[in-house]
């Protein structure tokens, strides 16, 4: 099978066939840095972050560029509100943003541009769209002239003549869906030389500047929430191929996630964000992998509906995943036992490679990361209903089937993002904050418990069992020995 991506562009799946063969150019609209970012905001940072390894994962080189929005309106109006300069906002909030992502275990971009570091390149590319006929100044402002656009509204499949205004700039336009390229200065803003005066760039152009000077004009995908459909990425289709007429599509796919919904509000952070919504509170009280598990278990496109109880399930989900690969790190360092193998592993070995192959074609159909925990969790249970038998016996063959089950259930969930290892590595290292009990205390306890049920001191081997219970561990007896897991 083929990998497939929806092309937000023709509304439908197409057959990915980059520009450049084993090559991948991609860009994805970044923060605005005048807030923290909300989980919403994390949403398209989780999924594309899915879909670069994902390209990587099938043999593709892929340079990853997000931009970081550093002069906007929203973050003049935030250094007004707090009568400080505006970099003291950008400042604030861009290293918030590196911390979240860093905390977050996502990022790995081949490049982070910031708007107000590529001015000459964004004044360029503005020159180049006056040039062509498309842009006209007023004043000390540069204006896009959509009309004189043929293939305005072809992104979003809005009609022209149904257009309502695009800005509030209060400066005149020969048309009211005419946008803004360059502003001219106000008193008090940032601003930049530019030959139409001092002034700041419009947001959209920031954006066709920094995709197509550092991917040199080769865009395989281009991606942001569905909510920057219109006007921004439509927007920068026009400018971008307004300025450079003759390179053909300024995109080849375009790819567009749906958005965090909290009973059918949008969450945002310019309506004002609560506590819970933040991305560094919740990541206070959920682990990364928690987090980016609630977000990857709902397709991309889809809508997602954010509360806490969401983000317990997903814990609990994690939680599956992570019990049975320490159960097999358990068995796997048991002593054989010499007992025949009933095909047993033969059976585990034909359900490994189904899951390898369902992933894959999962993954090849538009990047459903959905399905493709599913197929996870189709593996967990074949361990499962094997290993949890009362009458299991494991031996040589098996340990080395349930081993290669272990290690490509870790591959695969770090395809997606998600480090499994690491959360069972810090569930070994240390349960106090989920159990108030430490692991070797764990340990002992049940070496005492095994010890008082070898002498028939049931009473103590109880006591014991109720104690570990009540610190959230639960036990269960094998004939391995015993093994213990949180409680769900």
């Amino acid at each position: 099978m083929s990998l497939t991506v929806y092309n937000t562009m023709h509304r439908q799946k197409e057959i990915f066939e980059p520009l450049e063969d084993g090559k991948v150019g991609m860009y994805v609209c970044g923060p605005t840095v005048y807030n923290y970012i909300s989980i919403g905001n994390s949403r398209p940072i989780v999924v594309f972050n899915m879909i670069r390894n994902y390209l990587r994962f099938s043999g593709y080189k892929v340079e990853y560029i997000q931009n970081i929005t550093d002069i906007e309106d929203k973050i003049i109006k935030k250094a007004k509100e707090e009568k400080v300069d505006y970099r003291v906002i950008t400042d604030r909030y861009t290293r918030a943003f590196l911390e979240d992502i860093e905390k977050l275990e996502v990022g790995q971009f081949s490049s982070m541009p910031v708007a107000t570091e590529m001015i000459p390149e964004i004044i360029d590319i503005i020159k180049k769209i006056i040039e062509n006929g498309y842009g006209y100044v007023v004043g000390g402002n540069v204006y896009f002239e959509v009309g004189k656009f043929s293939g305005y509204g072809k992104l979003s499949g809005q009609n022209i003549n149904e257009m309502k205004e695009t800005g509030d700039d209060g400066f005149e336009k020969r048309n009211k869906i005419d946008f803004a390229l360059w502003k001219e200065a106000r008193e008090g803003e940032p601003s930049w030389g530019s030959p139409w005066g001092r002034g700041r760039p419009g947001w959209h152009i920031e954006c066709s500047a920094m995709s197509t000077v550092l991917l040199d004009g080769k865009i395989d995908i281009h991606g942001g929430g569905i909510d920057l459909i219109f006007p921004h990425h439509e927007n920068e289709i026009a400018q971008s191929e307004g300025a450079f007429p003759g390179k053909g599509d300024f995109v080849k796919y375009w790819i567009h996630n749906g958005m965090i919904e909290v009973k059918e509000e949008k969450m945002s952070k310019s309506s004002g964000l609560k506590e819970n919504w933040i991305l560094r509170n919740l990541l206070k009280i959920y682990s990364p992998d928690t987090i980016k598990l609630y977000i990857l278990s709902t397709h991309y496109r889809s809508p997602l509906e954010f509360s806490m109880g969401k983000l317990d399930e997903a814990g609990r989900a994690l939680e599956k995943i992570t019990n049975t690969l320490k159960n097999i790190r358990f068995l796997t360092g048991q002593k054989d036992n010499q007992s025949a193998d009933t095909g047993i592993s033969s059976n585990l070995e034909s359900a490994i490679r189904s899951f390898e192959e369902n992933f894959k074609n999962s993954m090849d159909d538009d990047f459903n990361s959905a399905k493709a925990i599913g197929d996870i969790f189709e593996l967990i249970k074949n361990i499962n209903n094997i290993i949890q038998k009362p009458d299991f016996e494991i031996n040589s063959s098996l340990k080395k089937v349930l081993q290669n089950a272990h290690e490509k259930i870790i591959e695969l969930g770090m395809v997606l993002g998600l480090n499994f290892e690491k959360e069972v590595s810090n569930i070994s290292k240390n349960l106090e904050t989920r159990t108030e009990i430490l692991k070797e205390e764990i340990e002992k306890l049940i070496a005492e418990r095994e010890a008082a049920r070898k002498s028939r001191d049931y009473k103590k081997a109880d006591e014991i069992r109720i104690y570990l219970q009540n610190k959230g561990i639960i036990l269960e007896d094998r004939k391995e020995g015993t093994i213990w897991n949180l409680k769900g």
